[in-house]
């Protein structure tokens, strides 16, 4: 091996760029100060010495850039954009008005690459794994998630047939207009797996293909949030499936898709910063995701549905998750877990360190007595069968701040 390779290959980790190493190398060519006569010895010392030049030279260059693209990918506006909120009415043969509901707007914000690093750099993990569906080669690239089990990975996919049966829309979605020819793509399903390999949780998803691409190979952003927390969790499990044949008669999705799974390590967590909120209600948040946790032995019995949530910056910014006036949606996936809690994975990062506070306005999803006043759940029924007369479905209105 030329000591030029060998050096090159020894400075790989440290993600110099090209310019970076050619000039460290013209260095040391220059100076045979660094020669080392021993034989075996030489291309490990000059090796070290490159190594210092490169900090030296590029410590700027390689501390932000790696994971540049997948950042702007998943946390920017560029690959992935914002859309206006639209009102929806949809209509019977003829023409009679059979549906009508509203789509939330949703607002992307341009990403920030030296913050990304600072804040999830060091957090962030490449994959790199592939597995072939048929025809269908997909290749998990990138992840981060929180201490929570919140975050986000992307993954490619390359179909020389062209992704036959699907459409790919202007926002990031697929449109399986024939779920049954051969080699139309059925999803992608993320789950834990425990230490001997077994799948034990899957989580909530939202899958968004980014702009660009070519008509054979997609990046998808898939952003995630778990229903049961990260207990026994050793590694992530990604499955996609292909239609492999076509038959209407078929009663099992076995009988028609073919499988593959990627199985890798859960990267290491991001921290997640612990907020307070009134009478036992608790949170805590991170660069990439929220978690709310009602108190312990609530009588509310069931979820809660915030209409109203926004992280309050503390240079007066806000990030607004949910709203209803005017309708917008801003978290990436959300989701109900464990034990009541209800849980949002962001769709851009932000900074802890600088939330003042996070305020959520909504109503819970028990029962009340005629005075409005939550009944537990176990209470509400006469023999665990019969609806308590008097109580409704729904009560009180929740207004919750939380703060550090």
């Amino acid at each position: 091996m030329k000591e030029k390779d060998a050096i090159r290959r020894a400075l790989g980790p440290l993600h110099a760029s090209d310019e970076t190493l050619e000039e460290v190398l013209d260095m040391i060519e220059k100076d045979k100060r660094y020669a080392v006569r021993r034989t075996g010895r030489k291309t490990m010392r000059t090796a070290l010495i490159a190594a210092a030049l490169v900090l030296a030279l590029s410590v700027t260059a390689y501390a932000v850039g790696e994971y540049t693209g997948f950042f702007e990918t998943v946390f920017g506006d560029e690959q992935i954009e914002s859309y206006d909120g639209e009102h929806v009415t949809l209509t019977d043969e003829d023409g009679n008005v059979s549906k009508e509901y509203d789509l939330p707007g949703q607002e992307r914000v341009p990403m920030d690459a030296e913050a990304a690093e600072a804040l999830v750099g060091d957090e962030t993990a490449t994959v790199g794994q592939s597995v072939k569906v048929e025809d269908v080669t997909f290749t998990v690239e990138d992840i981060v998630m929180d201490a929570n089990g919140m975050g986000v990975l992307t993954y490619t996919m390359e179909d020389p047939n062209g992704f036959p049966g699907v459409e790919f829309t202007e926002e990031g979605g697929m449109l399986i207009q024939d779920p049954g020819a051969v080699g139309t793509l059925r999803g992608a399903t993320l789950c834990f797996v425990d230490a001997d390999g077994k799948e034990i949780h899957f989580l909530d998803e939202n899958s968004i293909v980014a702009a660009g691409g070519t008509d054979t190979r997609k990046t998808v952003a898939m952003y995630f949030a778990p229903f049961d927390g990260l207990e026994e969790a050793e590694n992530l499990k990604l499955t996609f499936s292909v239609v492999k044949e076509h038959d209407p008669d078929a009663t099992l999705a076995a009988d028609v898709e073919a499988e593959g799974g990627v199985i890798f390590p859960l990267s290491q967590a991001v921290a997640a910063t612990a907020l307070t909120g009134p009478e036992g209600w608790s949170a805590s948040i991170s660069p990439v995701g929220l978690q709310i946790v009602p108190p312990e032995g609530s009588p509310y019995g069931q979820n809660y549905n915030f209409s109203d949530l926004v992280i309050h910056m503390t240079d007066g910014s806000e990030y607004v998750l949910k709203q209803d006036e005017p309708y917008m949606y801003n978290a990436a996936v959300g989701c109900y877990g464990k034990d009541f809690r209800t849980i949002y994975t962001f769709n851009r990062l932000i900074d802890p360190a600088q939330v003042e506070r996070v305020t959520a306005v909504g109503e819970g999803s028990g029962y009340a007595d005629e005075n409005g006043q939550p009944v537990p759940y176990a209470d509400a029924w006469i023999d665990g069968n019969t609806l308590s007369e008097g109580l409704t479905g729904m009560h009180g209105e929740l207004d919750l701040t939380f703060t550090k």
